[in-house]
């Protein structure tokens, strides 16, 4: 680069350091992060840093045995696109159109209803492949309460003090994946949307803080295995 790094950018290789040998998916996206911002791609390579926290906290998950998804959630939330289409049918006057759709909306909630009660029954999650993943509050709220589950293991760790990290962290996760949003989509105006260099560094530091609180949970159920 033209300039010299900043501080936060070379701290980045830290956690890069210790995602070789704790989680090798989210190396893969810190390494060509970095190699994107040596050549000044910052909506590239910030792209891949959203794409690093969201494989730690998909691996996190395995881990702790949380389900990354539920079947029949994906279809709730296509129910709801459904209705909102079926009212302004309706507001725009095709009534007897609009109820026919709010009645395929009813069979679509009694399927993923099913779909729900199948998947609680067998503490599976049955088509998860091609459900959308829990959005990332959720997901920490189960890690939390699943971080409370383990035992002390001698005193080595402090489970309230990992809880209380990740309910301070979970809304960085979405500051810095709405930076990712930013750099994955375009604007809706037309305007140019691209990341800088500052919203770049900005990324990093939530990155860092986060993705270390999800490898130190790694060590703690490592310390717990042996």
């Amino acid at each position: 680069m033209s300039e010299k790094l900043p501080q936060e950018i070379q701290a980045l290789q830290d956690i890069i350091n210790r995602a070789e040998t704790s989680d090798i998916a989210v190396y893969r996206e810190l390494k060509k992060s970095q190699a994107l911002v040596e050549q000044e791609f910052y909506t590239e390579a910030a792209l891949r840093l959203g794409r690093s926290v969201e494989a730690s906290i998909y691996s996190t998950a395995r881990d702790l045995g949380v389900s990354v998804s539920v079947a029949g959630l994906g279809t709730l939330d296509q129910i709801g696109d459904k209705i909102k289409v079926a009212q302004v049918t309706i507001a725009q006057g095709q009534v007897t159109d609009g109820i026919k759709k709010l009645l395929e909306c009813i069979s679509d909630l009694v399927r993923s209803v099913d779909l729900l009660v199948e998947s609680n029954n067998s503490q599976q999650s049955i088509a998860a492949s091609r459900e959308r993943p829990l959005p990332n509050r959720q997901l920490y709220k189960a890690f939390q309460e699943q971080i409370g589950r383990l035992p002390e293991n001698n005193g080595t760790f402090d489970r309230n003090a990992i809880r209380k990290r990740l309910g301070m962290e979970s809304s960085q996760v979405d500051e810095l994946l709405q930076i990712r949003n930013k750099a994955a989509h375009p604007s809706l105006d037309g305007n140019e949307r691209e990341v800088d260099m500052e919203e770049y560094i900005n990324l990093v530091g939530k990155v860092s803080t986060v993705i270390a609180t999800l490898f130190d949970i790694k060590l703690i159920l490592q310390s717990i295995d042996r």
